[in-house]
């Protein structure tokens, strides 16, 4: 993309949020940085970037976005986004498949996070590409996802990256002991539709604009997919049923390690991915899947995440993060 593209669709996303970017870490003599990042408090998503800029000890300019006020929403931010799908051939969503993964649910147009890269002139969407985006920047002896690990990393990263967070953070959990403690669970289908209402004030401010149009139906179409069947009493017990056999199978495969983490003694890309996945089963009470001896390696396993510097600065003590 060229770079004047780039600037101007950067300086309307931030006119729009009517805030300047946030500077996080050391910072440029000149108060630039190489990374700005375009993000949520409280989005998983962008936690885990943020937990992988910390990891790094990357500096990087932050745009705090607030999901509730609906500021994913924007204009010139899903234009920015749009240029970022199109740009990785990504189709765009048209149905809810539970996870945020792009692989399974397509290129969402508005949501968090967005990584630009001033140095390249890129910008990049889904939080697993922007992780591995940001590894692959960063000295090689210090990176989370080495090249003799990759494929064993991202076979972890792939089952988190399909776990059901959106269908347990606003979803009716189902069974006693299970029972979420987020003040939006039990409102799936009026959150999604609050979404599916807010495309169509947008699709009508912005008949004109062609991109802007295709951006709003696509998001349209899924929350109003995910308003129809993603909250049903079903639909909830296979999402529950899906995220504890990953946690069984996660007490499995850390059977199977000799070190304090999946992959050696310091923890790998896959390690700090689960670890904010299984801190936000924590944070919705549903830690029954390991609590009181059920799966007492993934126990231990949250416990040492729950130390983790970069956990705890990009997420546990981040202002928002937390329900």
């Amino acid at each position: 993309m060229p770079i004047r593209d780039l600037e101007a669709m950067v300086r309307g996303a931030r006119r729009q949020l009517g805030r300047p970017p946030e500077p996080i870490g050391s910072l440029q003599g000149d108060g630039s940085a190489r990374f700005e990042l375009f993000h949520a408090a409280n989005s998983i998503c962008s936690q885990k970037v943020r937990v992988v800029l910390a990891q790094h000890d990357m500096p990087y300019l932050s745009n705090a976005m607030h999901i509730g006020a609906g500021e994913t929403y924007l204009p010139e931010y899903v234009r920015l986004r749009m240029a970022a799908c199109d740009l990785a051939g990504l189709p765009l969503v048209s149905a809810h498949s539970g996870s945020t993964a792009v692989g399974t649910g397509g290129c969402d147009p508005a949501v968090v996070p967005t990584l630009v890269d001033w140095q390249t002139g890129q910008v990049i969407i889904d939080s697993k590409r922007i992780c591995i985006y940001l590894d692959q920047a960063a000295p090689g002896a210090a990176r989370l996802r080495p090249d003799g690990l990759a494929q064993a990393v991202d076979e972890e990263l792939d089952v988190v990256d399909g776990l059901p967070n959106y269908q347990m953070l606003v979803g009716n959990a189902p069974g006693t002991g299970r029972q979420a403690s987020s003040p939006n669970a039990g409102t799936g289908v009026a959150f999604a539709m609050s979404k599916v209402e807010r495309c169509d004030r947008y699709l009508a401010e912005c008949v004109h604009d062609a991109d802007l149009q295709r951006a709003y139906r696509a998001k349209r179409a899924k929350e109003l997919d995910a308003a129809e069947r993603l909250f049903a009493p079903a639909s909830m017990q296979a999402a529950y049923g899906r995220a504890e056999a990953a946690c069984e199978r996660l007490e499995r495969r850390l059977a199977t390690s000799l070190a304090a983490w999946l992959f050696g003694d310091r923890p790998s890309m896959a390690d700090l991915f689960w670890g904010i996945e299984l801190l936000r089963m924590q944070n919705l009470g549903a830690d029954a899947f390991w609590r009181g001896g059920a799966r007492p390696r993934v126990a231990e396993f949250v416990r040492r995440c729950e130390a983790e510097a970069a956990i705890r600065s990009a997420v546990l003590d981040w202002p928002g993060a937390l329900y």
